[in-house]
């Protein structure tokens, strides 16, 4: 930060515990997610929500950023080179997990579903853009529209 302007109180306080607490939220619902599709008690109807495992990226770069913001803005010290350096590889991983995760989660979600007798309900799944509901179904269960409000 030497050589620059440093940014008003309000920022300096403020940014870092929104990137804290954007992170927690972000990596919290990312692992909800994970623990309700793989180790939770499934249930007869299962919609995976490929959207929320973009969570993950997101999660892993707003804890860079708040890194960074705190040590900055609350302990007022330059970052080192060394630090510097790791905190980019690990922005770079979280911008590679945003388009990664959901797809691979995805595969394996997929695969372990269908291991345990679930089906893919065609007509009660849903997709705007990139974002994807799938609904998994066990045997018993109709496949039909309605499911996509449950």
């Amino acid at each position: 930060m030497e050589g620059r302007e440093k940014p008003s109180w309000g920022i300096r306080i403020f940014a870092p515990l929104f990137f804290i607490s954007g992170s927690l939220a972000a990596l919290l619902w990312f692992f909800f997610r994970i623990f309700n599709v793989f180790i939770g008690v499934l249930p007869q109807i299962v919609i995976f929500d490929k959207g929320s495992f973009y969570m993950l990226g997101v999660g892993v770069g707003m804890l860079i950023l708040a890194i960074v913001t705190v040590q900055e803005g609350w302990l007022d010290k330059p970052l080192s080179k060394k630090q510097s350096a790791c905190l980019t590889k690990g922005a770079v991983i979280g911008i590679a997990l945003i388009f990664t995760a959901p797809h691979l989660v995805h595969y394996f979600a997929d695969g372990y579903l269908l291991n345990q007798g679930y089906t893919v309900c065609e007509k009660a799944s849903h997709q705007w853009l990139f974002v994807r509901d799938i609904a998994y179904i066990s045997d018993g269960i109709e496949c039909n529209v309605s499911l996509k409000n449950k």
